[in-house]
């Protein structure tokens, strides 16, 4: 009897050994894995515009309001004053009741990947208006003390340059950006069950 009653208390039961082994039978979930590695984020030219259309459609107020911010970036983008740029476009943006968060995103257009092509524009078109002769094949700088050091006549050209293209792709983007917002915010709007339209 005492060696029965070992046995009952120190044999495990099926509910115990069930429990156990199926346990020992369900595979680790990957999800649980603490140490499991994150994917490395790239922020190459394109991951960067498309970051900047995500936060762009992620804007709030009306189109009017949004494209106007963003034409005024876009304009300031272009002309060669880094790095005020920002400041500039959100005074600008504050001045003409615009979105300065979208003032803010219109400046990333300004980046090193289209700056000595966008500079190197304004110059030739500044030459062109002004009646200078073009004497850069090419134009790089970092900062507008270093655009000083290039001569006066070279940064006017830059200046009336960067002022004409500036204004002409921000008026495109005011007009494009404000048309594809009207369209947004149509099909976003709540549809009333009665009528069948927009509210």
């Amino acid at each position: 009897m005492r060696q029965e009653a070992e046995h009952i208390i120190h044999a495990p039961s099926p509910m115990l050994r069930a429990r156990f082994a199926g346990t020992a039978a369900t595979p680790m979930n990957p999800k649980n894995n603490r140490l499991k590695k994150k994917p490395p984020v790239f922020t190459g030219p394109r991951e960067r515009f498309g970051q900047m259309l995500v936060r762009i459609r992620q804007l709030e107020g009306n189109p009017h309001y949004i494209a106007m911010g963003l034409g005024l970036g876009i304009f300031v983008s272009i002309t060669p004053i880094i790095p005020l740029q920002t400041l500039v476009a959100i005074a600008l943006a504050y001045l003409f009741r615009g979105s300065k968060s979208a003032a803010a995103l219109g400046t990333w257009l300004s980046n090193p990947l289209t700056i000595p092509l966008v500079y190197y524009a304004n110059y030739k078109l500044g030459c062109l208006l002004l009646g200078y002769q073009t004497t850069l094949d090419s134009i790089s700088f970092d900062s507008f003390s270093q655009l000083m050091a290039l001569g006066i006549d070279v940064t006017w050209a830059m200046l009336v340059g960067g002022v004409v293209i500036g204004a002409v792709l921000g008026i495109l983007a005011y007009f494009i950006t404000f048309r594809i917002f009207v369209t947004i915010r149509r099909n976003t709007q709540p549809v009333d069950p009665e009528s069948g339209m927009a509210a």
